[in-house]
């Protein structure tokens, strides 16, 4: 078995797939938000298809992230993302409201990730609907709560004295989003 994410991997994306989709979404980000600081909310390029292209590589980075960490080795498939982040989530002995806050945030972001990743025309084109629904301040708090989650599941390893971690507290520190609470 190959595996793809190397604590000695020093957290650089070209070693990590997982951090390596969260730098794309990163990226995105910046570059929308700089649009939005130079030219307005209004007068952003193709926003939806920016909005969705975040929208998917945060869900990749998580759906890999979670995979990683909570393998599947005695089943055939692997479970659910929402199984995966509520197993993280006590393995982690994240405090029940919190859990409860990211179980909640992680399920209407899958309703999302979903839409987007199954976006051919369907019977009630529900899933266009919904992704017309998205904003910039619906993605924004998809994106606190990826932070989130990668920085629990850092801190669960980093309590563990047979994990050996560079020196830094949060992903932030290694990858950066703007923050567009101040522009929009």
């Amino acid at each position: 078995m190959s595996i793809y994410l190397h604590l000695d991997s020093n957290y650089r994306p070209e070693h990590n797939l997982q951090l390596y989709s969260l730098q794309k979404a990163a990226n995105d980000w910046n570059e929308r938000v700089d649009l939005i600081v130079d030219h307005g909310i209004n007068h952003v390029d193709h926003p939806r298809e920016r909005l969705v292209f975040i929208l998917s590589s945060l869900g990749l980075s998580l759906s890999q992230l979670l995979g990683q960490n909570c393998p599947s080795p005695g089943k055939e498939k692997m479970d659910k993302p929402g199984v995966l982040l509520g197993k993280i989530l006590i393995r982690a002995r994240v405090d029940r409201t919190k859990r409860c806050r990211l179980n909640k945030t992680f399920s209407d972001f899958l309703l999302y990730y979903g839409a987007v990743r199954h976006f051919g025309e369907n019977k009630n084109k529900k899933n266009y609907h919904l992704v017309d629904q998205l904003t910039p301040g619906i993605l924004d708090q998809f994106r606190r709560m990826t932070i989130e989650i990668w920085n629990i599941i850092i801190a669960m390893y980093r309590n563990d004295p047979k994990n050996d971690i560079d020196d830094f507290r949060s992903i932030s520190d290694v990858v950066g989003f703007k923050d567009i609470a101040e522009v929009i």
